[in-house]
């Protein structure tokens, strides 16, 4: 089942893309549906027979791959908890888009190739999280980059959308270095790049000074592919640019699956990082920041998409904070969480933006609430789910997370965390009231032809929506009466080496409930005083008083609407200055230098070739004179 569920992908992507190119827009997207229906039902006997024999981590063997010398790297498959879960996730999610996808683009001509690259990012997808050694992730790792490069470009037409996608592939590639320096600096230490292998080499406590020293360098390494796939700094720059796809594209890629790689990998080899207690600070520090970062860009985004596009750099940063500080299983579950509630917003602004003929600016909408009834419901449970409204997903995991910030990072990452809690409700709600309340600001032409999207596009949103609020409760804590399901889950995937054990106490450290409740309060709080004071500014358009404000501090405000000129300072220090250089090398190197050479050799064997054959003019007579003076000359040198 497992191998079906890995190959119906690939047989979607393989008929769509070379069988059907021509085939109307139906049967390509029933095609592409029905190969991620397959493949969920696949992945859900999969994980019932996984939990149904305890849960225990398999090996599933494949084939022989690469071998050379005593390196070794057989296509091996792995299935545990943690793969389990996101196969549910990729597939699960990965329907549902793909329903939803066959109505966003029923505009186009044709959309075999469109659903052929989605159904190919979900089998590199499922490689990704399956792998049992690095370089079969790895695989899957460039290949969900080489989806996103296809799906963001897909109207490359437009010069904006075709640089978008190299964009997200150049960067992308820079921290894939990183990923790759430590596969080798893995092997040479280790001796393998199984992820099996390796955990049970640190399970058995036998590492010696020089491997424990090199494990900074390898997760260090590990970190810098996590900051190009997860979109944290300074490598954040393609996610919010990639935008510029379909809005299925985005909420497959920038929401569910590849920009929460990262923090699978981490998570994956989370008992090497337990045994890098910096590394892990810089991650806890990068995520603490990223999250906040982005969401002072967010707070004053005009374009639809771009506002969530922010929103998950921001909430990526939750989860690599979780991470960095040990909470791999706070970050996994708000991994879960995010899926569902950004999914859900994405697909609904989509619908949104097909409603308004395309346009994304919120500054031209207003008012849909009344047009587009079952869009507004389901969008609303999405943005409090996300701004962590009581008895909603975001508010279990991203409670979790701040509480775990607060015990093992300490007062000042909790304070980072809550802030970043309190700008994502102001610009969450910014959002959903400048979008479907108050005066409808759109021109006459598209106010008439406001309307509900057909139900394939809204039938996935309420679904999501359900999940966005129910699939919270399977981390309720103990301090509500819970008993943290999704924590006890992933127990058997986590493990602390018994060499740094002691470093690591405080995780099951038990504190007094009144330091939780008042940590969960003073979030809440802050959560309710963000939410109503957008409430005021935005329920009826924006106010006047936003106008005089950004008089006020127009400097604070250009500076986040141009996103701190964060593209402007990479261009200007690394872009031009490698393109000038790229064009002196290839001025001066290449044509003088290089082909000078070539050249030069061929000038040179030209000029021999005719020195040498200057008298060759094949005249017979000549030839034959030559032959009788060249004896005469061998035979007096004879007789001489």
């Amino acid at each position: 089942m497992i191998w079906l569920m890995i190959l119906f992908p690939l047989l979607g992507a393989f008929i769509n893309g070379l069988v059907l190119r021509k085939a109307p827009k139906s049967v390509s997207h029933a095609v592409a549906v029905g190969a991620m229906l397959a493949s969920f039902a696949c992945a859900a006997v999969t994980f019932a027979h996984l939990m149904g024999s305890g849960g225990e981590a398999k090996v599933i063997h494949g084939f022989p791959w690469i071998s050379a010398g005593g390196f070794s790297a057989p296509f091996n498959l792995i299935l545990d908890r943690l793969s389990g879960l996101m196969i549910l996730i990729v597939t699960g999610i990965g329907s549902l888009i793909h329903i939803y996808a066959g109505g966003y683009m029923h505009e186009e001509k044709s959309t075999s190739r469109f659903f052929s690259y989605l159904n190919l990012f979900v089998f590199m997808m499922l490689l990704l999280v399956l792998g049992d050694n690095m370089l079969v992730m790895f695989v899957g790792w460039e290949g969900v980059g080489l989806c996103s490069y296809l799906l963001i470009g897909y109207w490359f037409q437009d010069d904006a959308n075709a640089a978008a996608g190299m964009k997200a592939f150049i960067v992308n590639r820079i921290g894939d270095i990183g990923f790759l320096v430590a596969i080798f600096l893995t092997f040479k230490h280790f001796g393998t790049v199984s992820f099996s292998e390796l955990r049970e080499m640190v399970g058995s406590g036998t590492l010696d000074a020089i491997k424990l020293g090199a494990v900074g360098w390898i997760t260090i390494c590990l970190f810098i592919g996590a900051c190009g796939k997860s979109a944290q700094l300074p490598l954040f720059v393609w996610l919010p640019d990639a935008m510029a796809g379909p809005t299925p594209v985005s909420a497959l890629i920038h929401a569910a699956t590849m920009v929460t790689a990262g923090i699978y990998m981490m998570t994956r080899v989370n008992f090497l990082y337990y045994l890098a207690p910096s590394t892990m600070t810089a991650v806890a520090v990068v995520g603490g920041l990223t999250a906040f970062f982005a969401a002072t860009i967010a707070l004053v985004q005009n374009d639809i998409k771009k506002v969530l596009a922010y929103s998950t750099v921001s909430q990526l940063g939750y989860m690599v904070m979780a991470c960095g500080v040990g909470a791999f299983d706070a970050g996994v579950f708000h991994l879960l969480t995010h899926a569902c509630f950004k999914a859900l917003l994405f697909l609904g602004a989509g619908s949104v933006i097909v409603a308004m003929h395309h346009k994304q600016d919120m500054r031209e909408m207003g008012g849909l609430s009344k047009y587009m009834p079952v869009t507004h419901a389901v969008f609303l449970v999405g943005v409090l789910a996300i701004i962590g409204f009581p008895g909603l997903a975001g508010f279990f995991s991203k409670d979790e997370i701040l509480w775990k910030a607060f015990t093992g990072g300490g007062p000042a990452l909790w304070i980072v965390g809550t802030v970043t809690a309190g700008m994502t409700a102001f610009y969450m709600v910014r959002l959903l009231c400048m979008t479907f309340y108050g005066p409808n600001r759109s021109d006459h032409h598209t106010r008439e032809h406001l309307h509900e999207t057909p139900v394939m596009m809204w039938a996935p949103l309420v679904v999501l929506a359900l999940l966005s609020a129910t699939v919270g409760y399977l981390g309720v804590p103990e301090v509500l009466g819970g008993h943290n399901i999704f924590h006890h889950y992933l127990d058997p995937v986590l493990m602390i080496p018994a060499q740094v054990s002691e470093n690591w106490a405080f995780l099951t450290v038990h504190h007094e409930h009144a330091l939780e409740l008042g940590l969960m309060g003073a979030s809440v709080g802050v959560m309710f005083l963000a939410s109503g004071l957008a409430v005021a500014l935005y329920a009826k358009g924006p106010a006047p008083v936003l106008a005089t404000w950004a008089n006020s501090f127009r400097r604070t405000y250009d500076v986040l609407t141009n996103k701190y000129y964060v593209d402007e300072f990479y261009d200007a220090w690394i872009v031009r200055p490698l393109h000038d250089m790229s064009e002196f090398l290839w001025a001066i190197f290449d044509v003088v230098l290089i082909d000078g050479i070539v050249n030069g050799v061929g000038q040179v064997c030209a000029l021999a070739g005719g020195l040498a054959s200057f008298r060759m003019t094949g005249s017979v007579h000549r030839h034959s004179m030559v032959l009788v003076l060249g004896l005469v000359v061998l035979l007096f040198i004879l007789v001489v």
